[in-house]
This record gives structure tokens, C-alpha cells and sequence, in this order.
């Protein structure tokens, strides 16, 4: 697949995804003909090294599509950022770990959850792995799982990784029950014990900070020179833009035709409608040239091999959270305007407004926390976040 190809391909899929976006949240998870349907777009692949079969392209080719996916259902959105941007991160580990899980399947699937809410400790062959993991999005069409945990150490930087478990050596709880992104099953994992191998655990502390052993074995990749924080950042926030203009399209379309109750105007007559639309449509093309500036920087950067500025990573924190701010202003102002027939559960206007609210609840994305890093590093004060 080439760039001009993604969004082509992404809105060949939104029939199918709008039609299955209610059945998706009442199940709570991405449904089976979902993930066949991204798999066989080859969406899933965007970020994959092509050593093993994925198109290796650049962060935007994901933006774009999982927001056209998210125009038609929030949760498939996310999910495909999500798994896709997993692909990219197992590209991090050692040869020997990629191999482990796609030698055989390389359309397997990784969910993750990284805080490091488990236990870690070095045993005779290996690191023995525990724990609750929350959050997992798209652990119902995974087969692997990347979680967070701490080994002990005596340095000052906690040795923070991330280990690989196959789907045998750990159980899904299902509790995912939610108001926003209600269809991406993101539930609990919990594992007892699993042995990982050395090789199946990759340093968070040095992945942050540039350096892995997939930099170096694609060291001729652009992709692979993108910052661990840019590109989780980029891959999780497409959908809210997705999700606010499809809510722009929704309150269109109906609002051409309503008929305002206990009025003699039609809601396409009434001049306080036409100035929301016109600040609305201005906020998303605003969010859109800015996450277009930032993803041409960033493709620009790493095909020049030059190192990303702090300033830079921070500004790119700054946009993506800030941006998601305006896509949930954008959202609960045409949701606030859509009448009492925009709060039932068929409404896709609803279900964006809980989806946008869920998105900035997510610990990378808070939009506070995204503004508060860029006026730290302006003020040349430490960011406080190692999601950079």
C-alpha cells in the first residue's frame, strides 16, 4: 500500500463500519468481521516492518485512517490506532521477539498495557512476570500482550519494561464497562507467572529515549527513528478528529431539513446555528493543519536523520492534546444543538460526544497535562512527562 492509497481504503470500509458501530458498543469489543475487514484492507499493516510483510509508511498514513474510520464508529477508530501503532512498537524489540510472534503469522495481533502496574524479577532462565494490567483496547482479537513492570534496580531511574506474553500465559477479565469507547474492550489482563525470556522484554527508559534494539536493526528506516512518545500520541488521537467530523456531517444533514419545535424557523434559519457552524468547521481545519504540520515535520526529521528537538516533541504533546480539547468542544457544542432526538442511543452524535469525553480521560492525552508540558519547556523547565 502506498500514502495515496490509505484513505481510499479506510473510507471503502464505512459502510460496513457504520452499520456495525451500534452492534460494536453493545458487544464491547471490535467485532470478528471488523478485525477481518481491517486485516484484509491491509490496515492493520501501515506501521509494520516490512520484513515481515507490513508497508513501514510514515505516522500520518495511521492519523488518517483510523479518523476516516472513526467518522463512522469511535471504537474502531481507536481500536485500529491502537493495534496498528503495536505493530510499530514490536518493531522495537530484539529480531529474536519479532520472529516469536510473526514468523509463523505475521498478521498477528498485540495488545498493551503499559503503566507498570505488574511485578517483575529476574529468575534462572528468565524474568518471571505478574499482575493486573488495565485498559487493554483490542485484547479480544490479540494473540500477544505488551505489559509494564518494573524490574528491580538500584539505580535512581526505575528499570521500566515492557514484556511479551503469548495469549497462553494470561487471561482476559472482562470488566470492561464503560460509557465512552465502549466498543474497544479494553479489559483487564491478568497473569500469574509467566516465564518471559530476556529477549521478550524491551527497556521503556531507552525506547523514550531513542534508543532499541529495532532502531538499529532498521536503522535505513525512517519510521524507526520517529520518538516511542510522538508516534503513541499520534496513533491514539487520530479518531477524535475523525469523531468530530462525523458529528459535523451528522448535525448537517439533519439540520437542513428539522423543523425547530414551537417555532416557526427551520434550524438551517437561525443565524446562532450558522455561527457555531462556522466557528466548529474553523476548530477542525485548525486541529487538522496542525496535526498535518506536525506529522510533515516528523516525516521530514527522520528521513533527514536528524535528532527531534525537545521543544519540537513538546510542541507535537502540546498539539495532540490541545487538538483533542477542540475536537470534544466541537462535538458537545453540535451535540448540545442537536435537539432531544441527539440524546437516543441510535444517535452516532451521542456516542461521539461519551467517545471524545473517554479519549480525554486517557493519561497520555489529558489536554491540561499536554498544555502544562509545552509552557514548562518554554519556560526551560524539566517536561515532567516521559511521553514525549
Amino acid at each position: 500500500m502506498k500514502p495515496e492509497d490509505v484513505i481510499p481504503a479506510a473510507r471503502a470500509l464505512l459502510p460496513a463500519t457504520s452499520e456495525r458501530a451500534e452492534k460494536t458498543e453493545a458487544a464491547r469489543h471490535l467485532l470478528p468481521e471488523a478485525v477481518a475487514d481491517l486485516r484484509t484492507a491491509g490496515m492493520f499493516k501501515l506501521l509494520q516492518p516490512k520484513r515481515w510483510g507490513g508497508f513501514e509508511l510514515d505516522p500520518a498514513a495511521l492519523v488518517m485512517a483510523s479518523a476516516e474510520l472513526a467518522r463512522a464508529c469511535g471504537s474502531t477508530g481507536w481500536c485500529l490506532g491502537v493495534l496498528a501503532v503495536h505493530n510499530w512498537m514490536l518493531g522495537l524489540y530484539e529480531e529474536q521477539a519479532q520472529a516469536d510472534v510473526w514468523a509463523e503469522d505475521p498478521e498477528t495481533l498485540l495488545a498493551a498495557s503499559f503503566a507498570p502496574t505488574g511485578r517483575a524479577e529476574c529468575v534462572a532462565d528468565g524474568i518471571r512476570v505478574s499482575g493486573r494490567w488495565s485498559f487493554a483496547s483490542g485484547c479480544d482479537a490479540s494473540s500477544w500482550m505488551m505489559v509494564g513492570a518494573a524490574l528491580p534496580s538500584e539505580g535512581p531511574i526505575p528499570d521500566l519494561r515492557l514484556f511479551l506474553v503469548p495469549q497462553s500465559q494470561y487471561r482476559i477479565d472482562d470488566n470492561w464497562h464503560v460509557s465512552g469507547l465502549a466498543g474497544t474492550g479494553s479489559k483487564d489482563i491478568v497473569i500469574d507467572g509467566a516465564l518471559v525470556p530476556e529477549h521478550r522484554s524491551l527497556s521503556l527508559v531507552e525506547a523514550m529515549a531513542g534508543h532499541s534494539p529495532g532502531r538499529e536493526l532498521y536503522a535505513d528506516s525512517p519510521l524507526y527513528r520517529v520518538p516511542f512518545g510522538s508516534m503513541l500520541l499520534f496513533a491514539l488521537v487520530g479518531p477524535a478528529l475523525g469523531l468530530a467530523r462525523g458529528t459535523y456531517a451528522a448535525f448537517l444533514e439533519r439540520a437542513r431539513t428539522r423543523q425547530i419545535t414551537y417555532s416557526v424557523e427551520k434550524q438551517s434559519e437561525q443565524t446562532p446555528v450558522h455561527v457555531m457552524l462556522g466557528d466548529v468547521s474553523y476548530q477542525l481545519d485548525a486541529v487538522e493543519l496542525l496535526w498535518e504540520r506536525d506529522l510533515a515535520e516528523i516525516a521530514r526529521v527522520t528521513r533527514e536523520k536528524q535528532d527531534f528537538t525537545l521543544e519540537q516533541r513538546a510542541r507535537y504533546k502540546r498539539d495532540v492534546g490541545v487538538g483533542l480539547r477542540s475536537c470534544q468542544e466541537v462535538v458537545a457544542k453540535l451535540s448540545g444543538a442537536s435537539g432531544a432526538h441527539g440524546i437516543f442511543l441510535s444517535s452516532s452524535i451521542q456516542r461521539a460526544f461519551r467517545d471524545t469525553h473517554a479519549m480525554t480521560t486517557h493519561a497520555a492525552l489529558d489536554p491540561t497535562q499536554a498544555a502544562r508540558t509545552m509552557g514548562r519547556v518554554a519556560l526551560e523547565l524539566d517536561p515532567a512527562t516521559a511521553i514525549l
